[in-house]
């Protein structure tokens, strides 16, 4: 997360040897702004775009390892055949319908005040999609091995986690010498990612309190680095009511994909060996994960039909990972709203906020993704990335979307914070 000082605009602009009249102030602060609002920007949406090819190149080169088969991608409910392919409708159409609206100011200005709302328009749509893909795809016992074995899976996190710890230290110290608190930051993810690793050493169990520690430690750390580096930029989209709102929106919409793609929610549930689902529930157990045992509460209604599980842990991570999702999308909404980079900055503001959260969302959806245009069994090591509690690339995937996200924040407090506050074109 780089640091950000307040650029300084000169009052004269020599341009092949001739000197420019000296601008007015508001014409200094703005082009200041939209300078940084273009480098912030350009920033997130280079990341944005070398995640995605990131992802796109591993999902083709999984594409040719023939393992067996770990799903059929499709499902009878009530009789009535639904197939993977089908939610692929939604979420395409839910994405252009965002992408659209977010040229829609260029292409049409009479329309800009549509803008906001096309896009939450496309992002509720897409995500319905998204749980339909997730949904549509009926778990059963995996036989493929996974790419990585999961024999390697604990000394991996353990090296993995050492790694980001060391990293983090070390760049913190030559990149951030002032502030110890992205370093800290850094360690404790690492930490995370590190934590199941320690069985190596005979020290991990399901309720060290090392563990609990850990996760309840991540939304103090996170909000602390937010308080100090991005304090400004929230009180200006706190206080700008529509961004306020499409924030909580967003925040609401990923905080449900994550529930039903991580499998804590479902409407379509597993009808298990031996098990009956004639009546409902609401029952009470300890739950493994995030790292450690947490109480949990089980519902099953059998009306809707309905089953869902959720843990301390789990609402710690939902309520991490929504806030930023929710922030994010939030300081987007407010430099859409204001008028000083003009229509290119917001444009390029936008993709740069938009790709980080697009490539923090997509890791458990790319796995079904890629069940349904590669096969089910070419597609099975893919899939068993994320699926296998044991993986290590979803704790990597976790770190790295807390990572991005408050960066993306922080970033963008250097453009949004030293711009006059405005309100947002698009109505209550």
């Amino acid at each position: 997360m780089p640091e950000h000082g307040r650029s300084t605009v000169s009052n004269e602009h020599i341009y092949q040897g001739n000197v420019d009249p000296p601008m007015s102030s508001r014409t200094g602060r703005n082009h200041t702004v939209a300078g940084d609002s273009q480098r912030s920007a350009s920033a997130g949406a280079g990341l944005g775009r070398r995640l995605l090819v990131l992802a796109i190149t591993l999902v083709a080169t999984i594409g040719t390892v023939p393992l067996a088969s770990a799903h059929g991608g499709h499902l009878y409910v009530n009789g009535v055949h639904l197939s993977q392919s089908y939610a692929l409708i939604p979420l395409v159409l839910g994405a252009v319908i965002a992408v659209g609206s977010v040229y829609l100011p260029r292409l049409r200005p009479s329309l800009s005040g549509y803008a906001l709302h096309g896009v939450l328009v496309g992002l509720a749509i897409a995500v319905v999609g998204g749980i339909a893909v997730v949904q549509l795809s009926p778990y059963e016992w995996l036989t493929a091995e996974p790419v990585i074995p999961r024999s390697i899976h604990e000394p991996l996190l353990l090296l993995l986690g050492g790694v980001i710890m060391l990293g983090s230290v070390i760049g913190g110290q030559i990149r951030w010498p002032t502030r110890p608190r992205y370093a800290g930051l850094g360690a404790l993810l690492g930490l995370w990612v590190a934590y199941p690793g320690f069985s190596v050493f005979g020290i991990y169990t399901p309720m060290n309190p090392l563990g609990h520690l850990i996760v309840l430690s991540l939304p103090v750390a996170v909000g602390y680095v937010l308080w100090h580096d991005a304090r400004d930029v929230l009180s200006a989209v706190v206080a700008d009511r529509t961004a306020r709102r499409f924030g909580v929106a967003v925040g609401l919409l990923g905080v449900v994909f994550f529930l039903f793609s991580a499998g804590m929610a479902t409407v379509v549930p597993d009808s298990g060996e031996g098990l009956s689902w004639a009546e409902g529930f609401i029952t009470t157990l300890p739950t493994l994960g995030p790292l450690v045992t947490w109480p949990s509460v089980e519902v099953w209604a059998p009306s809707i039909p309905f089953a869902g599980m959720v843990s301390v842990g789990t609402l710690i991570l939902l309520a991490v990972l929504g806030s930023l999702l929710g922030l994010n999308a939030a300081v987007f909404a407010h430099q859409w709203g204001t008028a000083a980079g003009g229509a290119s900055p917001t444009t390029a503001g936008a993709v740069g906020l938009a790709a980080p959260q697009a490539c923090c969302c997509c890791g458990p959806l790319l796995s079904q993704l890629a069940i349904v245009t590669l096969g089910p069994s070419a597609a099975a090591p893919f899939y068993l990335l994320f699926a296998d509690p044991s993986s290590s690339i979803g704790s990597l995937f976790f770190v790295a979307s807390v990572a991005i996200l408050a960066g993306t924040l922080v970033n963008a407090a250097g453009s949004t914070a030293n711009a006059e506050p405005e309100q947002c074109v698009v109505p209550a």
